[in-house]
């Protein structure tokens, strides 16, 4: 396992992945750039634009620390370089984990089982990382090829309505979320307590700020939320729950 883990998180590894993730961060530097132009452009103040960025950052905390603490486990399988490479491109460990368990049953091997023998190889490792890869290819070339006429879309199914389009998209966004909470809460484990718990952190801090208007519980909301869910979780589940 030991030569196992020198291959999968080698400097050749490192040099193959880097190219991939430095695309990433140019990528998001260029959208940076761009919104806040435009941002400019549709009559915002530096203020606004500065209060939301502000904003956004903060409420990245949350979801960035989940994923550090889920991409622990995935590292473990396939490597540092190669976990890094892919929870870049599609910011998911829960799916890039089950493209690494689907290479492993298809190689007629547990993932798990494999690992605590030892007994992973750089067979398996090669092609984790094309099932990875080509799993999320769809996504790539849909958003290659119609991103720029997504406005169009939504204005059809708007039927015209521009005001329906901004309602269309908070639907749609509270259909994914929702779609995501329902996965941790059926069938009913200790995931789901952290589901509720950070719910209800959520109403009372909402429904707090509705009266004291804080604007850093506006921002800190979300990763509270989320950090107190993962606590309750953990404490409920070390306690058998």
């Amino acid at each position: 396992m030991e030569a196992y883990n020198n291959m999968a998180n080698g400097l050749v590894m490192w040099l193959a992945c880097t190219p991939g993730v430095l695309i990433v961060l140019y990528q998001a530097w260029i959208f940076f750039k761009r919104s806040k132009k435009d941002a400019i452009r549709i009559g915002l103040t530096e203020k606004q634009v500065s209060s939301a960025i502000r904003s956004a950052m903060v409420t990245s905390i949350g979801p960035c620390f989940v994923m550090l603490t889920t991409i622990l486990s995935l590292m473990m399988y396939v490597g540092a370089p190669l976990a890094w490479l892919r929870v870049d491109f599609i910011g998911s460990v829960s799916y890039e984990l089950q493209g690494a368990n689907f290479t492993a049953e298809g190689m007629g091997m547990d993932l798990i089982a494999a690992y605590e023998q030892g007994t992973l190889s750089p067979d398996y490792l090669m092609s984790a990382a094309i099932v990875m890869s080509a799993g999320c290819v769809g996504w790539v070339v849909f958003a290659a090829l119609f991103s720029d006429k997504m406005e169009k879309v939504s204005t059809v199914l708007a039927g015209g309505n521009a005001a329906l389009v901004p309602t269309l998209g908070t639907g749609a966004l509270i259909g994914v979320y929702s779609s995501m909470t329902l996965d941790q809460l059926t069938p009913f484990k200790t995931k789901g307590y952290a589901v509720i718990v950070a719910a209800l952190a959520m109403f009372i801090i909402q429904s707090y700020n509705k009266k004291a208007n804080k604007q850093w519980l506006k921002e800190w909301g979300l990763t509270i939320c989320m950090v107190v869910g993962m606590l309750a979780s953990t404490v409920i589940g070390a306690m058998g729950g």
